[in-house]
């Protein structure tokens, strides 16, 4: 019998004996072999290890922006968000970035199992009008595809013009990280960080950092290497 295992991203925020936990553990010890649980995601060598992931939204908003490497993860493995307020995210971004489904806080415990069980037999969870939405959105990627191709082109130029510094802090904005969060991981000045942001907005045609990030996350599995968590 193939062994099946569990991974639960946790936030430090939430309680392992919520609600929304112990839907969510109970569905998992009937249907996985190993549960393990950790506020921080497996080393990126030992991620294929687990048959899913699922990741505490409590506190995030990933409405406008997915994190670049919640993207990262999802790319390479099965990937679901839950206890997550529905205003926090955008579940047709949560789609065409490979996530594999949502459950809300407020979603019913029959809910939960039922989603959980179609996960693990490699369907999706989400609602038919959001599948709807992301396959139309796939269709006109793929009638666009030479023109997109050229597009990557463009901004591989753009890249090479990119210094190492802007590189970095590019990086960062695409995993959703503020100015002070910024400044303190490249141990720069809050000055600096948005002198090399409106160098990489100049460089890149970006109005805004929402727009950098979304750039940044269009090309990073072509121009920008993930960080090994």
């Amino acid at each position: 019998m193939l062994q099946q295992s569990a991974f639960i991203k946790t936030n430090l925020k939430s309680s392992a004996y919520s609600y929304s936990y112990k839907d969510i553990l109970r569905t998992l010890q009937a249907l996985f072999n190993t549960i393990n649980m950790d506020d921080a995601l497996p080393k990126v060598e030992q991620r294929a290890q687990y048959t899913l992931y699922l990741i505490d939204g409590a506190t995030h908003n990933w409405h406008n922006l997915v994190p670049a490497d919640l993207i990262a993860l999802a790319r390479q493995n099965n990937v679901v968000i839950f206890n997550v307020e529905r205003k926090a995210i955008c579940e047709k971004n949560l789609l065409l970035n490979h996530v594999n489904g949502v459950f809300y806080k407020s979603t019913p415990s029959e809910e939960v199992f039922k989603g959980l069980v179609k996960i693990n037999a490699g369907e999706l969870w989400f609602t038919r009008m959001i599948l709807s939405q992301a396959f139309s959105d796939i269709l006109v990627a793929t009638s666009s595809f030479n023109s997109l191709h050229e597009g990557i082109e463009l901004k591989q130029d753009d890249y090479q013009h990119l210094t190492k510094r802007e590189r970095s802090v590019i990086h960062l904005i695409a995993q959703g990280a503020s100015n002070s969060v910024i400044a303190d991981k490249l141990n720069i000045s809050d000055h600096t960080v948005k002198t090399h942001l409106y160098s990489a907005f100049k460089k890149t045609s970006s109005r805004n950092r929402i727009e950098l990030a979304n750039w940044a996350q269009r090309y990073i599995s072509v121009l920008l290497p993930m960080s090994k968590q």
